[in-house]
């Protein structure tokens, strides 16, 4: 599988550590509020990702960051917490309002069919002490990885301690702006103001790796001790930690959003290679944001960011926003309506309903049609070119090749896509349909068509379609 490296501008295969595992860092949620379907997006390209490497027969180790702790209100240092704001604003602690939002944020992957980082179904009620059981690494749980991992880059040389907190100091690390590109002038927006906050910062981009309980922060509620004084880990600091507590000093993939780019990532290759001298991530990967129709991001703080609930408010299911996301590459940016989203849902009916009919036709025990799937597999292997992946799907359904071939295709395929499909075409039918069945079986027996007609009829107001075939009565649900 060849993927695009943010880092080296170009696509490159990826190679596993020593030991033969994919070791895959992704970051994830802040959980001071509910995420967002922007937030969404980023899940389910890198879930499609996860599944890909599995589908290739690669063994995977992911971690998933849970940042519950020091992420302020911008990338930057000096703003606001954004626990303790989301905290005070539910009137909860941070460890309340945290818990609070890991459910939800749970509850919306179990939904979205995002799997877990151990590859396993996401249990929406899970005891959250069983979090890193699954791959989950939550923020307060690695204060004293985040402190070793301080003193290494200290004891290295390249951090210096003001009265207000501890600096990574830029200056110590030519290759800052690498993954960036940018003049190290232009790197962190409004950096210039926060030299107002800290008299003795000594770089504008210089920034926190711990920040200490005075100043602003004097009453922070989230604090520990430390060599530096009581306080708190930077934000950027976490991913370094936690990634190289769970992963160690060879991490094949780092996944997060091009916001990322500029500061955070940035930041976090600079504490790597000042802890361990070395890069210690071979490839970055970024997804594009989810934007308006006029192209603004969708976010939060602009307000124009639903959350997964209140799509389903308009009548979508969760597989049509997954459907919508996953059709396309990680890359590319997407344009978000409620209108595009019509069109996924119709798209993800459409396919429903003509594997629905083939199931109609279908015995069952099929195989995989493996001309279809090497092109499926190769386009994986670009990229993720997911717009080809999809094309090969659309091609296999609408083949003339076996039916229970195509279905067992097809449900080979949502290994990696992620549509529940195979739900969507078994059919439970219920007590009430099996009787109008009967009924209507007896009907024809007795060659009463009309009577037949009219249990057809019942039949489809509860939500059923009825075939008749040479191998008798065939039911497929209707789509919804």
């Amino acid at each position: 599988m060849k993927l695009y490296n943010t880092l080296t501008r170009q696509e490159e295969e990826v190679k596993p550590s020593a030991d033969g595992e994919i070791k895959v860092y992704s970051c994830g949620p802040t959980v001071y509020s509910r995420q967002h379907i922007g937030n969404y997006r980023a899940y389910i390209n890198w879930d499609i990702f996860h599944r890909s490497l599995l589908y290739l027969g690669l063994k995977v180790k992911r971690v998933v960051n849970i940042t519950d702790v020091g992420h302020l209100t911008s990338d930057d240092d000096w703003g606001a917490d954004k626990m303790e704001k989301g905290a005070k604003l539910a009137g909860k602690s941070p460890n309340e309002i945290a818990d609070h939002f890991i459910r939800t944020y749970l509850e919306d992957l179990s939904a979205l069919n995002v799997l877990a980082p151990d590859a396993s179904k996401v249990d929406p009620g899970m005891d959250l002490a069983k979090l890193s059981e699954h791959g989950w690494t939550r923020a307060t749980e690695y204060i004293d990885t985040k402190i070793e991992l301080n003193k290494m880059i200290e004891s290295n040389g390249y951090t210096y301690e003001t009265d207000q907190a501890l600096y990574f100091d830029v200056s110590k690390y030519p290759d800052y702006t690498k993954l960036s590109g940018q003049k190290l002038s232009e790197n962190i927006v409004g950096a210039r103001d926060e030299v107002n906050q800290d008299p003795q910062k000594r770089n504008p981009a210089d920034f926190v790796i711990w920040m200490k309980r005075t100043g602003p922060y004097a009453n922070h509620l989230l604090h520990w001790d430390s060599p530096w004084g009581d306080g708190f880990p930077g934000w950027h600091l976490e991913c370094s930690a936690m990634g190289w507590k769970e992963l160690g000093e060879s991490i094949s993939v780092h996944t997060g959003g091009i916001e990322h780019i500029g500061t955070h990532h940035t930041n976090e290759i600079a504490q790597n290679f000042g802890a361990h001298q070395k890069e210690i991530v071979q490839m970055w990967l970024h997804n594009e944001h989810l934007l308006t129709i006029e192209g603004d991001k969708l976010a939060k703080s602009k307000g124009n960011a639903p959350t997964l609930p209140e799509l389903l408010e308009h009548g979508f299911s969760p597989m049509d926003f997954r459907y919508l996301t996953a059709s396309i590459n990680y890359r590319m940016p997407v344009k978000f309506s409620l209108e595009a989203l019509e069109g996924a849902k119709n798209a993800r009916m459409n396919l429903i309903q003509r594997l629905q009919a083939l199931s109609v036709e279908s015995s069952g025990g099929g195989e995989v049609i493996m001309q279809f799937k090497d092109r499926f597999t190769a386009a994986l292997g670009e990229n993720l070119n997911m717009s080809e992946a999809f094309a090969v799907l659309s091609e296999v359904v609408k083949s003339q090749e076996d039916p229970q071939d195509v279905i067992a295709t097809v449900l080979d395929f949502d290994r990696v896509l992620g549509l529940d499909l195979e739900s969507s075409i078994r059919v439970e039918i219920p007590e009430e349909v099996r009787d109008l069945l009967a009924e209507r079986e007896e009907a024809r027996s007795a060659k009463d068509f009309g009577r037949a007609d009219k249990l057809r009829v019942a039949i489809e107001e509860l939500g059923y379609m009825v075939s008749d075939t040479a191998q008798g009565q065939k039911v497929s649900r209707r789509a919804a």
